[in-house]
């Protein structure tokens, strides 16, 4: 079996093969075989934290030489996957402006100057390249702006700019001086088609010029982010009515007054659930008037009271109504006239317990208001207040209490009535009972 291995004619290709690149290994090594082979290769600088201390900065784009190398074909091959490195040192510069900087080259670990290697390297015309340096800014709370170019569903209302929340709340910008003065402001876009929810994200954002249009994003400008939360109000509308609620008293019922608002219902925006609450409340009441506190005047004629729309802090009045004008037309002739309660028919409620009072109070004046049939009818007799004590402080001396007034007439409570009934007081005197 051995014979016939050795005699096999692939064993015999195998080995010619082998015998033939080492051969070829030893041929190109040898000092005669050397080529020269050129490379363009990127400079590297050194001392640019210096440079940067000074204020400037390099603005040259992709800096490159041409370098010759000499040396065996294995060695430029190795060189092509694994080049020089060219270094030039920029720690001397001191001033913006165009400068000629000496570069070296440096070969890869392993890889030196000698007969067996590289025989030399050669930077072709001199050894200097070009390196514009520049003045160099950093500004800091730059303004950033926000612009809505979306769309909302149906009952859905976008915020306005002033509505932009964003994280960081401004930028810092670095780079060469006359480009970063250019910057006036940056901007966020917040694009979203029928939207419903506010908006919360990292958006990208331009910087912005002076004459309000986007600089050149390639522009050696360095941002601190590359990115900024954003966050922008959807929210939710509805039109809600606006109601004036009347309690009858003082001679007049809800049927002898016409009450008209100049505004008649509002548009509010706010979250889903605020709106669907007031919606099902069915209307805000802008005010409640009770016609026993009407001023003479008004009451008998008629007039104009202006109130504030109330609304939660959770919603807002996007129609920019804020107070309603409401109108009183009466439709029953009324007067008002006063009459005089004697202490005789001044009585007391809610004595405490061992002490006796004393009604010091001997005329209490009261307002009445309704038809002059039903006033020419009422006597004083028909009058009488109760003097309540139930908040009164027990000790001997004299107390202003409220007091209620209450009328005993033909008429019914919506025919006549005692004006403001919440705004008499009378004084009594207090003393132990024995």
């Amino acid at each position: 079996m051995g014979k016939k291995i050795l005699d096999s004619k692939i064993l015999y290709m195998v080995l010619s093969i082998a015998i033939s690149l080492s051969l070829w290994i030893w041929v190109t090594s040898r000092d005669e075989n050397k080529e020269t082979q050129t490379f363009n290769l990127p400079v590297t600088f050194e001392g640019v934290d210096i440079l940067e201390d000074r204020g400037l900065m390099i603005v040259s784009q992709n800096v490159t030489a041409n370098v010759r190398v000499r040396a065996t074909p294995m060695i430029l091959a190795t060189l092509s996957n694994n080049p020089p490195q060219l270094v030039a040192s920029v720690s001397n510069i001191s001033a913006e402006g165009t400068h000629r900087v000496a570069y070296s080259t440096r070969l890869p670990s392993g890889i030196g100057i000698s007969d067996n290697d590289v025989e030399y390297i050669s930077g072709g015309v001199g050894t200097v390249v070009n390196v514009e340096v520049a003045r160099s800014l950093r500004r800091e709370g730059i303004e950033i702006r926000g612009e809505w170019q979306g769309s909302t569903a149906e009952g859905y209302l976008a915020g306005d700019k002033d509505d932009f929340r964003f994280d960081p709340g401004t930028l810092t910008i670095s780079g060469r001086a006359e480009f970063v003065n250019q910057v006036a402001y940056a901007k966020v876009i917040v694009p979203g088609e029928d939207l419903t929810e506010s908006v919360g994200d990292y958006f990208p954002f331009q910087l912005i010029g002076a004459s309000g249009d986007p600089l050149d994003p390639d522009l050696d400008i360095s941002c601190d982010v590359d990115t900024i939360y954003t966050s922008f109000p959807i929210r939710a509308t509805a039109e809600i009515p606006l109601e004036v609620k009347v309690t009858p008293g003082g001679g007049l019922g809800e049927g002898d007054i016409d009450v008209k608002l100049d505004t008649d219902s509002i548009v509010v925006a706010g979250s889903r659930e605020a709106v669907d609450a007031l919606v099902n409340l069915g209307s805000i009441t802008v005010a409640s008037i009770d016609l026993a506190t009407l001023e003479d005047d008004v009451a008998e004629n008629g007039g104009q009271r202006t109130y504030p729309i109330p609304l939660t802090d959770e919603l807002e009045n996007v129609s920019g109504v804020t107070e309603v004008t409401v109108t009183l037309k009466i439709r029953k002739q009324v007067e008002t006239r006063e009459f005089e309660v004697k202490a005789d028919r001044i009585s007391t409620a809610n004595v405490p317990e061992g002490w006796q009072p004393s009604i010091i109070t001997q005329v209490l004046k009261v307002k009445i208001r309704g038809t002059t049939a039903l006033l020419d009818e009422l006597t004083e007799e028909n009058i009488w207040a109760v003097a309540n004590l139930q908040e009164i402080n027990a000790a001997t001396g004299q107390h202003t209490v409220s007091a209620s007034v209450y009328l005993n007439s033909a008429g019914s409570e919506g025919d006549v009535g005692v004006v403001n009934p919440a705004g008499y007081t009378v004084v009594v005197s207090l003393a132990q009972d024995g």
